[in-house]
């Protein structure tokens, strides 16, 4: 009996065997390899950005701007011994030679020491950055003038437009490709463009801070004008000029003293419709880079640079702040176009004290006895 319980258990098995290994067979085979390490569909955090690197040892304040500049807000000093500071004294003197017989210096009661060019040479209508010239373009515009003299004051120093006087030129010692600041209507159809306000002001042979704003004039011009050769004849004037000023915003500023250009591909240019400088306008550029280093510089009559302090300027080398609402570069975008295309002119100034860029013993009353560069002593960059 107890052999026949177990030959039926034993059927009992293999049946309920057979009933399961189809079920078994039929299965999907398992993936027996290891999970994948960012599933689908799941969020995976980036991973944490790297640590900042080490200031270098000894050095604590290490400046970490691509310019120079300290977290602080200082810049080092003594950067650069054959360079010049744009307010270097020898802006005063470094230029006669070159523009005097093309213009007259004149001290004016606002502005300080200026050069006004000739009238009869360059015109009633003169315009900086526009008349007789060009725009060409290398890693920036860089403008072209077609007078002999305009390798000084239209890559160095700034210009204004002073009553009864015309534009007239600051003296600086900086070398730019130009001093102006841009702008560009949102679809690009139309650039502008304006001369730069100056930093300082020299009074007595001494660069010294206003406190007053100084409108900018703009120019404007179709995009396809801009490297036209007389793009001064191509400048939109008139109510015309006052309808583009409502569309065209200025462009942002570069550590407070510059603003970025429109690039030439956003204007519709190609790389071989880009311009450079050629022929004579190539020999006064180069001139112009060579007067900016005084390691060239004093071979061609130049003084050395002072390095002199410059209390009256910011740590970033840029322009004091002013009252009346605007920067002196002219940032702050508003137009003010009067019906004729001009800006407005700048305010009164206020009644503050002027601060002097460095104490002088005897402050020097006209441009050719401003003091000569000195060399020696740490300066602010």
């Amino acid at each position: 009996m107890l052999w026949g319980v177990a030959m039926s258990l034993r059927l009992l098995s293999w049946s309920g065997l057979a009933l399961v290994l189809p079920l078994v067979v039929a299965c999907d085979p398992v993936d027996s390899g290891p999970p994948p390490m960012n599933p689908q569909n799941q969020y995976a955090p980036p991973p944490p950005p790297p640590p900042p690197a080490p200031a270098a040892a000894g050095d604590p304040n290490a400046a970490t701007d691509p310019n120079g500049m300290y977290a602080s807000g200082e810049y080092a000093i003594g950067g650069d011994a054959d360079a010049y500071d744009d307010n270097d004294p020898s802006a005063l003197t470094d230029f006669h030679q070159t523009l005097d017989s093309h213009g007259t210096w004149a001290d004016d009661p606002t502005y300080g020491t200026v050069w006004v060019p000739s009238a009869g040479e360059v015109g009633q209508d003169f315009t900086p950055y526009a008349t007789a010239g060009h725009w060409t373009y290398d890693s920036d515009y860089t403008w072209a003038s077609d007078y002999d003299w305009g390798w000084a004051p239209f890559h160095y120093g700034r210009w204004v437009f002073i009553d009864g006087r015309g534009w007239s030129w600051i003296p600086g010692r900086e070398y730019r490709g130009s001093w102006v600041s841009w702008g560009v209507d949102d679809g690009y159809g139309y650039v502008g463009w304006y001369p730069m306000a100056p930093a300082f002001l020299w009074f007595g042979g001494v660069g010294m801070a206003y406190s007053f704003a100084i409108g900018p004039r703009w120019n404007y011009c179709g995009r396809g004008e801009i490297f036209s050769p007389v793009v001064g004849t191509r400048l939109v004037r008139g109510a015309a000029a006052a309808g583009i000023a409502g569309r065209v915003h200025a462009l942002p500023s570069v550590n407070g003293m510059a603003s970025h250009s429109p690039e030439p591909s956003k204007l519709g240019f190609s790389a071989a419709q880009i311009p450079h400088a050629t022929g004579a306008a190539s020999v006064g550029l180069a001139k112009a880079q060579q007067f900016s280093r005084a390691s060239t510089a004093t071979a061609l009559g130049a003084h050395p640079p002072s390095h002199a302090a410059t209390p009256s300027m910011t740590a970033s080398g840029s322009r004091p702040s002013l009252t009346g609402g605007g920067a002196a570069s002219g940032m702050a975008g508003g137009h003010a176009m009067t019906p004729g295309g001009a800006m407005q002119n700048h305010a009164a100034p206020t009644t503050q004290t002027p601060q002097k860029k460095k104490p002088t013993p005897e402050p020097q009353g006209a441009p050719h006895a401003a003091p000569r560069g000195r060399s020696g002593g740490g300066h602010h960059r």
